[in-house]
């Protein structure tokens, strides 16, 4: 607990010190200047300076495969298969079926984390509204 702890507080004095530097920056200050306005503002501590080197050198371009959004994708799915196999109901009816189930799980995406990996969504707006084209789309399509 203690170490959770730390690690939030760590986190936070990092957001801290990022606001202040961007602050500077957004006054017009050179890098230089804007860190060291950073560090009058928020003096740095040696596990400060230590994370903001660890954060430094991470490789930006390479983002953690979306396992979590990968493996939620297998709700819509499998409900798709379960519809087309065990129901007489039409192709436009199992379509619709599995977009809606999409639209559900993109729905509650939006609202727990607000970013769905696996489609490239950063953003809760973006989430939530291929959500609503999702559910409108596939209502639209179990219903013709």
């Amino acid at each position: 607990m203690r170490r959770i702890y730390r690690e939030i507080i760590l986190k936070l004095r990092a957001a801290k010190r990022v606001g202040a530097f961007g602050r500077g920056r957004k006054l017009g200050m050179s890098i230089e200047q804007a860190r060291a306005y950073s560090n009058q503002l928020y003096p740095p501590t040696a596990e400060d300076l230590a994370y903001e080197a660890k954060l430094r050198h991470a490789d930006v371009g390479v983002l953690a495969f979306p396992w979590a959004s990968t493996l939620s994708l297998l709700y819509p799915v499998s409900a798709t298969i379960y519809i087309a196999t065990r129901t007489p109901a039409s192709s436009s009816m199992v379509a619709g079926y599995g977009l809606a189930n999409l639209g559900y799980l993109l729905f509650g995406a939006g609202i727990l984390s607000g970013k769905f990996g696996i489609f490239g969504l950063t953003k809760r707006w973006q989430v939530l509204a291929l959500a609503l084209v999702f559910f409108v789309l596939g209502t639209f399509l179990s219903n013709v």
